[in-house]
């Protein structure tokens, strides 16, 4: 499960910020965490961000996915190539700093702590620390692209490092790729636990594919959908073969749509197809699914991952869950994860929205609520709504559109329309 995560030079953040998943002493909503999950420690299991457009929310969730990607990938990194890192950039004392990442998170039992700092041009610092009783130990730790500290397994990972280190990429990645234990642990948790949706195209096609792999998948997200979207009766698939040379269907489609089909091996693509009562009857009428509302759409889409995520737990980051949602199945999104009947396995749920309707403290607990507001220098602050002191009756939602606790647009009064 993870724990906290940190972030400082990227994109639209300036100083260090850290997202905490931890609890605080508040004794409200009991089905909202994950008890004892660290030595007495509770974990919450979902976490919001609010704030203004351009205030920096999706720049949050945007520095989980670099850690994630950038490890995944970084042991393919061919030698000078640059890395893909973004620092802030309305300081020019920054753009030459390093971005730093930061993550504490829990796996089998074991606490890791993984952070790295990163150039264009190289890895400045890397270093990866595991509590197998409690106590830090370290794994290792990089300084200065290429100094060394190993206290585990010292002969083994001298000689992955003198055999496969290179400045642009993560140690980490590397040791992981070659089969070294305490570092395939950790990696495995980022690459695989760590479920990301930052844009939302292609979220259809993914839950097709994954209801198609999955049984219960499958059976799940028909039932949600069945119990949310009252009309729809049936949801099915059927494989289009493919000819990828003159198929008159591709001129229907993006550049980037056509691209993907093109390059991929694969010579079938799956229809989805929702299945409707005509007049109330037992008979049904079959809809391809792009006939469907944008909201039912979406809802389809977001499925696939979510029930997922919940089956898994695995942890979820989803930027501006609430496009084309109405608020009431937001909600009912958000509850799948606080409800332990359904949430056997700790899963978790992070996500940015603007719908102000979820700022309801019969939902959350003032530790679950993030705001991120633009300071005087244009950089990034994140705080959570537990910094305030706030009534437990207090209606959150009004005192936010009110400016109480700021991460609101800050307007430059009339506007002169000649």
């Amino acid at each position: 499960m993870l724990m906290e995560f940190s972030v400082e030079n990227f994109l639209s953040i300036k100083d260090r910020v850290t997202l905490t998943m931890v609890a605080s002493k508040d004794t409200s909503h009991k089905n909202n965490l994950i008890k004892n999950a660290d030595k007495g420690i509770n974990i919450l299991n979902t976490a919001v961000i609010y704030g203004a457009n351009a205030s920096g929310k999706t720049t949050v969730l945007r520095a989980i996915g670099f850690l994630a990607n950038f490890l995944n990938s970084s042991h393919e990194m061919q030698s000078g190539k640059k890395i893909s890192v973004k620092p802030f950039r309305l300081d020019r004392a920054c753009l030459d700093k390093p971005s730093s990442f930061e993550i504490i998170f829990k796996t089998e039992g074991i606490k890791y702590l993984y952070g790295f700092s990163v150039t264009k041009d190289k890895v400045v610092d890397e270093y990866l620390y595991y509590y197998p009783k409690g106590r830090q130990s370290i794994i290792f730790e990089r300084e200065n692209t290429d100094q060394y500290k190993f206290t585990n397994d010292i002969e083994l990972q001298t000689q992955i490092k003198n055999k496969f280190h290179s400045p642009n990429k993560l140690f980490l990645s590397t040791a992981s790729l070659w089969d070294y234990k305490l570092a395939q642990i950790p990696f495995e948790w980022i690459n695989n636990n760590l479920q990301i949706i930052i844009s939302h195209e292609r979220l259809e096609e993914i839950t097709a594919d994954m209801m198609k792999e999955n049984e219960i998948i499958n059976k799940k997200v028909k039932y949600l959908i069945k119990n949310v979207v009252k009309d729809i009766e049936d949801i099915t698939f059927t494989e289009i073969e493919l000819n990828k040379k003159d198929n008159p269907l591709l001129k229907y489609l993006t550049e980037d749509a056509k691209s993907k089909i093109l390059s991929s091996n694969d010579n079938k693509l799956l229809s989805v197809s929702t299945a409707h009562k005509i007049n109330n009857s037992e008979e049904l009428i079959e809809f391809d699914l792009a006939e469907e509302s944008d909201g039912t759409r979406k809802l389809f889409g977001i499925l696939g991952p979510w029930v997922t995520v919940l089956e898994q737990g695995h942890t979820l980051i989803v930027d501006e869950l609430d496009i084309r949602l109405h608020p009431h199945l937001t909600r009912f999104l958000v509850e799948l994860f606080q409800n332990p009947e359904i949430n056997k396995n700790n899963a978790q749920l992070i996500f940015s929205t603007h719908d102000t309707n979820l700022l309801d403290q019969d939902l959350f607990r003032r530790d679950q609520i993030w705001f991120t507001e633009k300071k005087e220098d244009n950089s990034t602050d994140l705080y959570s709504l537990d910094d305030f002191t706030v009534r437990k009756d207090a209606a959150i939602e009004k005192g936010y559109l009110q400016g109480k606790y700021g991460a609101i647009p800050n307007m430059k009064g009339d506007c002169l329309w000649e």
